[in-house]
């Protein structure tokens, strides 16, 4: 099913953090377009699952922690071995630590920075080593909140 502004049929899109708000939304609407997902998140998008089968699309789900880099060569692993491809990744995963920057700690700016950047330039980089190994392209997407 197609959302009429533009076709995605036959294309897969990773999508962090689609387990809620956002993400979520993201998700359904690339699933509406005709993308199949690969969601990537701490728990099981169930609620996202359920959404993207009523659009006819396929959703993988990638249990993944993105504060760290460990598991980013895994993720695109499974999401190349779940959708036999990647044509778009949506970098939409972030956390917030709410502080008086008096207060902030060291180990809250490492976590916000971990996730909200670190983990985003080195998943991207990841995947567009693939498509460059592929010789193809894709689309990079980077969600930012305030």
């Amino acid at each position: 099913m197609s959302a009429g502004l533009f076709d995605l049929s036959g294309q897969a899109a990773l999508v962090t953090g689609a387990n809620t708000g956002l993400g979520q939304a993201i998700a359904v609407g690339l699933a509406q377009a005709g993308a199949d997902i690969v969601a990537v998140g701490r728990s099981a998008p169930d609620e996202t699952a359920a959404l993207v089968a009523k659009a006819g699309r396929k959703l993988h789900a990638v249990s993944a922690d993105l504060s760290t880099t460990e598991p980013i060569e895994r993720v695109v692993f499974e999401a190349y071995a779940a959708a036999g491809r990647l044509d778009i990744l949506v970098n939409n995963a972030g956390i917030i630590r709410r502080a008086d920057s008096l207060d902030f700690t060291e180990e809250d700016w490492d976590a916000v920075m971990g996730t909200n950047l670190k983990s985003v330039f080195f998943l991207s980089q990841a995947v567009a080593r693939r498509w460059v190994a592929d010789s193809r392209g894709g689309k990079i997407i980077n969600v930012v909140s305030r």
